[in-house]
């Protein structure tokens, strides 16, 4: 499946997988990933008629995902005011993480739990999905100097957070 997807259920078919894992990262939550998910996709089926060829297919719903992790996020801020726990068992590696491996990588997700939104999201986006300025400002709104700014702020935020939490 190469070029613009021709049906929106082709679209979720090829990009559901790397939009549930970004809400994954970005939520911390495996249902809440999932419902922002759904609800990327429906939009995305609701829209797709209105999409304009040559679009930046990936860029838009990267859009619609974030603004619906978004929306999650301010309804469990509202709801409980929670933290995000981190499941580090399901992380990658060659063996489980050591007891001061995992304080460490809890101490990272707090921090980017921490950042506000549009430069966690932004840090996501180019740290995990590879994504050029250009399409994080296309998927944030804004421009490229903005979209680079996120993410230099996110990086320096959790720098000084973690720095801190090490001294």
């Amino acid at each position: 499946m190469h070029g613009s997807p021709t049906s929106s259920r082709e679209l979720a078919e090829r990009h559901r997988h790397e939009i549930l894992r970004y809400l994954l990262r970005l939520l911390g939550d495996a249902e809440e990933a999932q419902d922002a998910c759904q609800q990327t996709f429906l939009h995305a089926h609701r829209a797709f008629g209105r999409l304009r060829a040559g679009s930046n297919v990936r860029a838009w719903l990267f859009r619609i995902a974030t603004n619906a992790a978004r929306s999650m996020a301010r309804g469990r801020a509202r709801r409980s005011g929670r933290m995000v726990e981190v499941e580090l068992d399901g992380l990658p590696g060659r063996c489980p993480p050591s007891l001061e491996d995992r304080e460490q990588l809890r101490a990272v997700a707090r921090a980017v739990e921490a950042l506000p939104s549009r430069q966690r999201a932004a840090l996501m986006l180019r740290q995990f999905e590879g994504f050029g300025y250009r399409e994080i400002a296309s998927c944030l709104g804004g421009n490229e100097a903005a979209a680079r700014a996120n993410v230099y702020q996110a990086l320096k935020k959790l720098r000084a957070v973690l720095l801190e939490d090490s001294a």
